[in-house]
């Protein structure tokens, strides 16, 4: 393969979040944005939600709303969002006058502005980065009852509006979501001339939805897994004079939420020795039950978070992506119980520790007596991370799917090959 680096290039970086936030999302989202600068000429263009627009924004909204249900194909809410006309339009003509080479998309919520790139710029090159598959998680959490937190967009909502998408109107709403977002999401797919996951799991699942008639015209849509590169911070820990055990996220998040409720009820079941320290910003009701639970809300540098000794628990509950929190611990070289969603697209070689989160009460009562294994799990996570989660892979992949060219059009169809491709 041909890795000499071709010309600079003009992009347009379309995003739907605020990138100062360093939460969620957005964290990769910087680090894409850092990799591509370092290169190109990269402009930052947002898509603004239509509730932060005028009553012209939320009619056009409702106009596109109403005929995608007389069409038979209901947008999303997430997708509706963002779904001004004249805002789609304005980025539009911001893209076509900068004569952009490609277009960065941020996930299956710019549904309307690809579709009006696609009128006006039907060959532009656009990528579409879809992190994880939305429906994937709506589906899990319709299926599973949980609660929907409405995440970075939260904000941009009415008080009023917030706690009822939150409360009463939680289970409506996911199950609306999950019967709608596997269509846009193949839509967008299969407008995008790549559409990136960083998960090689939901890169086949998403691939499984092309119809066969595009496979047999134009042959299979060019879809991506790029998992987050992650520097290595610290080397391995063998033994440290004391453990114990943390867990790093917002309760803001959902994932987050469910994992600390999970940890915490632990905590009150089992009582464990070994204190439990979370990391994050948190609620006041997390707060809460962190205390009556003896576990410990913290905020301090990552070198005393991941110090020798730290265990990282990552229960995850659920499913989607990558958990960008193990290869984190990994990085600064310790170990990580968690369960199988956790480890979704981190197969690390012979990892030890990958153990379901009903029989956990053993490693959190007697750590100590898994001295042999903490070590072993610290030292294959950090070689996992040096191996398939380098950044320089992570920068020649995004250099890749962004660039338009031939071999960005022919990208590989085994989920394998196109893994390895990307963590170089």
């Amino acid at each position: 393969m041909d890795t000499t680096p071709g010309p600079s290039l003009r992009i347009a970086f379309v995003t739907t979040r605020d990138l100062a936030q360093r939460n969620g999302r957005t964290p990769i989202m910087g680090h894409i944005l850092a990799a591509l600068r370092r290169r190109h000429t990269v402009e930052v263009i947002p898509l603004r939600p239509v509730l932060d627009g005028g009553m012209g924004a939320r009619l056009g909204a409702a106009a596109a709303w109403a005929a995608s249900l007389a069409a038979g194909r209901p947008m999303p809410l997430q997708c509706l969002l963002y779904a001004a006309p004249d805002e789609a339009a304005r980025v539009t003509a911001r893209i076509a006058a900068g004569v952009f080479d490609a277009v960065y998309l941020d996930t299956v919520r710019c549904q309307t502005l690809l579709r009006t790139l696609r009128r006006a710029l039907p060959d532009l090159h656009v990528v579409t980065d879809f992190d994880d598959l939305m429906s994937r998680r709506m589906i899990y959490l319709r299926h599973h009852r949980l609660p929907l937190l409405t995440g970075h967009a939260g904000p941009h909502f009415p008080p009023w509006l917030r706690r009822l998408a939150e409360g009463p109107l939680a289970r409506l709403v996911t199950a609306y979501e999950a019967m709608t977002l596997p269509a846009a999401e193949r839509e967008v797919m299969l407008a995008s001339s790549a559409t990136v996951l960083l998960s090689p799991v939901e890169r086949q699942m998403l691939c499984q939805r092309a119809p066969a008639d595009t496979l047999s015209r134009k042959g299979p849509p060019v879809v991506r897994a790029i998992p987050p590169g992650v520097p290595l911070r610290a080397e391995p820990w063998r033994e440290a004079p004391a453990l114990r055990f943390v867990f790093i996220g917002s309760d803001r998040q959902l994932q987050n939420r469910t994992a600390i409720d999970f940890l915490l009820d632990l905590w009150r079941r089992l009582r464990p020795a070994t204190p439990l320290h979370i990391h994050g910003r948190q609620t006041p009701p997390a707060g809460h039950r962190a205390g009556r639970a003896l576990a410990r809300l913290c905020r301090r540098p990552w070198p005393q978070v991941y110090r020798p000794g730290s265990i990282a628990l990552v229960p995850a509950l659920v499913a989607g992506g990558i958990k960008t929190k193990v290869a984190e611990a990994w990085a600064w070289g310790c170990p990580v119980l968690g369960n199988r969603t956790a480890m979704e697209g981190l197969r690390a070689p012979g990892y030890p520790l990958t153990v379901a989160e009903d029989q956990w009460a053993p490693y959190l009562t007697q750590p100590e007596a898994y001295a042999p294994l903490w070590a072993d799990a610290a030292r294959k996570g950090a070689a996992f991370v040096r191996s398939a989660l380098s950044p320089a892979g992570f920068e020649r992949a995004w250099e890749m799917a962004l660039r338009p060219r031939p071999v960005a059009l022919s990208a590989p169809a085994s989920p394998l090959a196109d893994a390895e491709q990307a963590s170089g």
